[in-house]
């Protein structure tokens, strides 16, 4: 049975691999300045979410401009918040996600110029396995994801599912090389075991402090 995915749509940098073409049970949430590029895009969220610092002054959005924007799909909520508040965007989005029942997050537009909001952003992929969800955030040629006493399984270009078949094997997509860098986002990581990589381990440790899992290599095989 297909998973439900909560898809995340933000105001940072957008590259040629996405956005996945959402299927019926998915719930994608405009997030800010996601807002446009949803709206370039096609694609109709079911959310509207952010404080829209990130669009043009005056061009927050609002019920009128939700119906221009989206034809035929004159009932978009919409939940707007201050400029200043203690959470960001993301995580508001996030949090509306888990609220609804979703556990598998994709975000896009969670990269790009503003190093600080791409640290919180995987801060909040931590976030996200802790309550135990899995989420993806696509960058420039990279995806991220977090882990809590889990694993995570990388298959091959020849096993791996097309992204429109909604299969957690298709978020990850493998090439025939590349590089997998593995870090602790905790004081300690114990137990940590890595198969199928140019680089094996077995029951290992690692530190925040210490990044011995950088650049290890991809082989084209499935790897955990």
């Amino acid at each position: 049975m297909p998973e439900k995915r909560c898809i995340l749509v933000g105001a940072g940098a957008h590259y040629e691999s996405d956005i996945i073409t959402p299927c019926s049970d998915d719930y994608v949430i405009a997030v800010d300045g996601g807002y446009d590029h949803l709206k370039e895009k096609g694609i109709t969220p079911d959310l509207v979410l952010g404080d829209f610092d990130s669009l043009d002054i005056g061009k927050s959005p609002d019920t009128a401009s939700l119906k221009k924007d989206f034809p035929g799909h004159s009932s978009i909520p919409l939940k707007t918040f201050p400029a200043k508040k203690d959470y960001t965007d993301m995580f508001l989005a996030v949090e509306e996600g888990f609220a609804k029942g979703y556990r598998t997050f994709l975000i896009y537009g969670g990269t790009g110029n503003r190093f600080d909001h791409t640290l919180a952003n995987i801060q909040l992929l931590s976030y996200i396995s802790e309550k135990g969800g899995r989420g993806y955030m696509y960058g420039d040629g990279y995806i991220l994801s977090a882990i809590t006493d889990s694993a995570l399984t990388i298959h091959s270009p020849e096993n791996i599912l097309s992204p429109s078949e909604n299969n957690s094997s298709c978020y990850l997509r493998a090439k025939k090389s590349g590089y997998i860098s593995v870090f602790s986002l905790s004081d300690i990581s114990d137990g940590v075991t890595i198969k199928g990589l140019k680089y094996n381990a077995d029951n290992i440790t690692l530190s925040r402090s210490v990044s011995m899992g950088v650049s290890n290599e991809y082989t084209g095989n499935d790897c955990y």
